[in-house]
């Protein structure tokens, strides 16, 4: 009877720390803009133009615009499989339109981290953007989805590998993020130099920047000169595998197909919001 007690507790016990290898972690994501690169649209009198120019004022002096994009990323994780979504940002008013974005390495998976200023009467563009990791195929999807009317009409996706994993230089440092302990590391990718805390206690291996991780462990906050990641809330909880998983629709296009189709619905946006603004300043 004893030993049929201890059975039925110890598999207690095992479903429970199974359904711990799911949950969400929240990273508040800052990275640095290179204002050299930003690409400029405007508006004025009706005429629309762009360049890579810095934007300026009406007096022809320069606008004080921000150089760091502070953000939310969350991931949802279960089963070897993990969900990337960005949220944060908005449209912020002003007469000039224009567009900061950074480089494609920004984040996993080569999404591009763009900051947009738009006169109040725009639109949200008709497309979304995702993140899938299929942690047991070392394999980034990058999900495109077109929308008209918020409904869906379209669903892309481009696959990439895991990037080779940079060597890690380990600490004896240890410090608390979210609730959890973590050990410091340090490492190079490229021109980047990394400073990262990991913890062991949470089952599974993850990090925000592709190529950076420990061999065990999920990174919850890494920083560079260019750009930071830090953990502000972990929850372990169930999380149905099918909302992490790959949209069953989704067709398998390449890397650069995948760019062209999303630089073509926002100039098909764009040229939408021109005529539109057009059509408002004909009528005044």
């Amino acid at each position: 009877m004893k030993t049929t007690f201890f059975a039925l507790l110890l598999a207690t016990v095992t479903g429970v720390q199974a359904q711990t290898t799911s949950g969400t972690i929240t990273y508040t994501m800052t990275s640095r803009i290179d204002m050299s690169e930003m690409r400029v649209v405007r508006i004025e009198n009706g005429v629309r133009t762009s360049g890579a120019a810095a934007p300026m004022n009406p007096d022809g002096t320069p606008m004080d615009l921000p150089d760091v994009i502070d953000s939310k990323q969350v991931i949802s994780f279960s089963g070897g499989k993990v969900k990337v979504e960005a949220q944060g940002g908005g449209p912020m008013g002003g007469p000039v339109m224009f567009s900061a974005v950074a480089s494609t390495s920004a984040v996993p998976g080569g999404m591009p981290v763009t900051r947009s200023v738009r006169p109040p009467s725009s639109l949200r563009p008709p497309l979304s953007n995702a993140s899938y990791i299929d942690l047991d195929r070392k394999k980034y999807q990058n999900v495109l989805k077109e929308m008209k009317d918020s409904v869906v009409k379209h669903t892309w996706y481009s696959e990439e590998d895991f990037k080779e994993p940079a060597t890690l230089k380990k600490s004896s440092r240890t410090k608390v993020i979210a609730g959890y302990t973590c050990h410091k590391a340090t490492a190079k990718q490229g021109e980047e130099t990394f400073v990262l805390w990991y913890t062991t206690d949470i089952p599974f291996t993850y990090s925000p920047v592709n190529g950076v991780l420990p061999e065990k462990g999920v990174v919850l906050s890494i920083e560079s000169s260019r750009r930071s990641y830090v953990a502000e809330k972990v929850e372990l909880k169930p999380v149905p595998l099918a909302d992490v998983s790959l949209p069953a629709d989704a067709e398998q296009i390449t890397g650069e197909e995948l760019k062209e189709k999303r630089r073509q619905i926002m100039q098909q946006f764009a040229n939408e919001q021109m005529e539109r603004f057009q059509t408002q300043m004909s009528a005044e």
